[in-house]
């Protein structure tokens, strides 16, 4: 048995450094328990020609956790200080309005700016502004855009918790750790290497080790479970090759970001059955945060995105009413001179070697195989390449759980659903790149296959008054399991639309505050940072440590129409297919599909689907040799899925691309879905648009010849093959459901629908026509 604790910290991102300065403070044995390793100055990843080297958290425990999940992929920190380790530094309020829906009562920001006012004491928060000098090229060409666009009125420069006295002086900050002032090399996001950045370990976590927190890194949680009085923590001990270690604490408080958070308790749950009692909502309401990853190549001046701070100023979109209403922040990037090459992987046109039905894992594998290439272009070129974040109020109906089977994590993401925020994020992208004189681009991820990146998980663990609608009491604490918490960005339960590390960070300070009342027996207990402030000899009070905090993002006016709308609308196209056939299981040869159509016939084994397919850019969708669009629905397959179907996991459509011959097209189906056994299949189908002597347009563009496989990938291997079809009925249906997104004007709804059909058509008489002609 482990030596017993009063209190136990698992992570040290925002909610964990909070947790263990606070617990420490007031007087509680306390051990913090951190997956990745400290970083001391100058000791982050620079191996540039190596990815491997000490980047990824996947091998041998590196700085950056990159979770390609279908659906979503998720960037996360590995690290003693946690996400404030690779973040932008970016400390904002999300304006009051956010707590209006999905917060339970005490929190708003009333009851929250106190806290607020904390964290920014603790992490010395300051905009760019307050940097002695002439500010950033980035920064500056920002608030040309905004004037430019019409609107400055929604620009602002974001607090930061950024050291900006001189460049390589060093200074002992005000809890007597020595940093240097930034020295603007625009390597935040990467690790901060000077000690610029006011990163956790150098304030909070700080603290806690100064009051007597005992810190274990390279420890990462696999297990929790409850004692007579108190928890009993499990982890592997990665420092000394991975042997499993315990410790015994009165108290937990889990901290290991939204994610890892919600997946260990999934697994206390539903593996281990340590904590029986957790909420059915476990999982449920994970947030993206409505982040949304864009650049622009070829500006017409110089950007130099390795110049300052990653982030330094922010614009509000802030369109509609009620539940149309859509707020987010778009903000200006940056990224190191070493890879401006790879930057271009985001380039338009630079991923046409990359096969058009790619699906995740080879799209990402041919993506780092091509960045070989790019990484010896010039750095100068780099100069005149922008990179943008945006973030905003996402609908939050995500979700996380565990694989039937496989026991894998998975995540559910709502892309259609969440569209409307996509959609005006890329629209004003685009205005910007536009204002620059630049090409807008995006992660081929997201133009390919609609998969978004998130920087800034959220939800899993929802607080809310009870466990029927949440995991956690408004406080913190775990329905059903005293003394167990969570305290990081996983409790919020909603999305902030704001960089979250603040809102993180303060509903931490509100919620150990309570804890610590309640451990101690008293009632007023404070942060000593808030406590009155002491009299001197001659009996007059000091100034008070922290003081109200002006907003940043008060600054703001908001038109009472709204912000201004988009000046290139983006609009989509979207209509809903059912195809139905007959497949074989093991039928020889692979390739004889009408074969395979007879057997299966004979045998009753059928397959259908019936799904939705979204070009979410029409603009792109049509000018793309891809084509692509994102396919969601249901598949039913013989012997694999059940009676209901199973549901199609984030599917990608291919129109009319290119086949082998001059007047051939294939149309590409990938519907990825999970069989009843619980293994991961594909539905791999293609329809062969030629001209086969018969002028059959039906038969080519109705017929998908189709095989099942084994596996998320196209070189699976084939459990069954088959004919699937488009029968005249369906095909009837199939024209009532077309839809025209992102505008309600009849004209331009009647334009988008006109180029569509030019497309599709010109592809027809180029296949089945123009060859007749010549």
């Amino acid at each position: 048995m482990g030596h017993a604790y009063d209190c136990l910290v698992i992570g040290t991102g925002f909610g964990g450094a909070v947790a263990a300065c606070r617990l420490a403070q007031a007087g509680l044995s306390v051990r913090v328990l951190e997956r990745g390793r400290r970083y001391p100055k100058n000791s982050f990843p620079r191996d540039w020609s190596n990815p491997l080297n000490g980047w990824l958290w996947q091998h041998a425990q590196g700085l950056f956790d990159v979770k390609l999940m279908p659906g979503m992929s998720m960037v996360q920190a590995a690290g003693y200080g946690g996400g404030s380790l690779i973040y932008a530094n970016v400390h904002l309020r999300p304006p009051a309005e956010t707590f209006a829906s999905g917060w339970p009562e005490g929190y708003g920001r009333a009851e929250l700016d106190p806290y607020y006012d904390l964290v920014a004491y603790m992490l010395d928060l300051q905009p760019i502004t307050a940097r002695a000098g002439e500010l950033p090229i980035k920064t500056r060409r920002m608030r040309e855009v905004a004037r430019s666009l019409g609107r400055e009125a929604q620009f602002f420069h974001p607090d930061l918790a950024v050291n900006f006295t001189p460049a390589r002086e060093t200074v002992l900050n005000k809890f007597n750790v020595p940093q240097e002032g930034c020295n603007l090399c625009g390597e935040c996001d990467i690790g901060c290497n000077v000690h610029a950045k006011n990163t956790l370990d150098l304030n909070y976590l700080a603290v806690a080790e100064q009051r007597g927190a005992e810190v274990t890194t390279q420890a990462e949680v696999t297990r929790i479970e409850p004692l007579s009085l108190g928890y009993r923590v499990t982890y592997t001990d990665h420092a000394t090759g991975g042997v499993p270690r315990s410790v015994d604490a009165r108290r937990v408080f889990l901290c290991a970001g939204a994610v890892n958070t919600t997946e260990l308790l999934l697994r206390c749950r539903d593996d281990w059955g340590t904590l029986p009692r957790l909420s059915e909502r476990l999982g449920c309401r994970y947030s993206a945060n409505g982040d949304f990853l864009a650049f622009a190549f070829d500006t017409r001046e110089m950007w130099d995105p390795a110049q300052g701070p990653t982030i330094t100023t922010s614009l509000v979109v802030d369109q509609g009413q009620g539940a149309d209403k859509t707020w987010f922040l778009f903000q200006e990037g940056g990224h190191p001179s070493q890879i401006a090459g790879l930057m271009h992987l985001m380039a338009p046109g630079h991923d046409a070697s990359v096969p058009s039905d790619a699906l995740q894992a080879e799209l990402v594998k041919a993506l780092r195989l091509r960045s070989r290439d790019l990484a010896a272009i010039d750095a100068q070129a780099g100069r005149f390449q922008a990179v943008f974040l945006a973030m905003g109020r996402d609908k939050g109906n995500g979700k996380l759980s565990l694989a039937p089977l496989t026991r894998e994590l998975k995540v559910k993401w709502d892309v259609p659903g969440n569209l409307p925020l996509y959609r005006t994020q890329e629209q004003l992208c685009e205005d910007v790149a536009r204002a620059l004189g630049g090409r807008a681009a995006y992660n081929p991820l997201w133009s390919r296959l609609h998969i978004p990146v998130s920087v800034h998980n959220l939800g899993g663990c929802a607080m809310a008054e009870e466990p029927a609608y949440g995991v956690l009491t408004p406080d913190g604490e775990v329905h059903g399991h005293p003394g167990l918490y969570v305290l990081d960005g996983a409790a919020l339960p909603a999305s902030t639309g704001v960089n979250p590390s603040s809102t993180i960070a303060a509903v931490a300070e509100r919620n150990v505050e309570r804890a610590i009342r309640v451990a101690r027996g008293a009632p007023t207990w404070t942060a000593p940072e808030r406590a009155p402030a002491p009299f001197t000899s001659a009996l007059r009070a000091t100034p008070p440590r922290v003081v109200p905090r002006i907003d940043p993002m008060a600054s703001v006016v908001i038109p009472k129409e709204g912000t201004p709308p988009s000046a290139t609308p983006v609009v989509g196209l979207r209509f809903t297919e059912r195809m139905r056939g007959f497949i074989a299981p093991g039928h020889l040869p692979v390739d004889d599909y009408a074969g395979a159509e007879r057997v299966g016939q004979r045998a009753g084994t059928v397959a259908d689907f019936t799904v939705t397919i979204s070009a979410l850019n029409l603009d792109r969708f049509l000018a793309e040799p891809t084509h692509a669009a994102l396919a969601q629905g249901t598949v039913h397959v013989h012997g694999l899925t059940p009676p209901e179907g199973a549901t199609v996991e984030h599917g990608l459509f291919n129109l009319f691309v290119d086949a082998a011959g001059f007047y051939e097209r294939r149309m590409l189906y990938l519907l990825p879905f999970t069989g009843m056994d619980g293994q991961p299949y594909l539905l791999d189908g293609f329809k062969d648009v030629r001209d086969h002597g018969a002028f059959d347009v039906w038969g080519a563009t109705a017929t998908l010849h189709t095989v099942i496989r084994r596996g998320h990938l196209r070189g699976g291997p084939v459990v069954s093959s088959g004919i699937i079809r488009l029968h005249l009925p369906d095909f009837v249906r199939q024209v009532t459901t077309f839809e025209v997104l992102g505008t309600t004007s009849p004209v331009t709804q009647a334009d988008a629908l006109r180029r569509f059909g030019a497309m599709f058509m010109g592809s027809l008489w180029d296949v089945f026509v123009r060859p007749r002609m010549e």
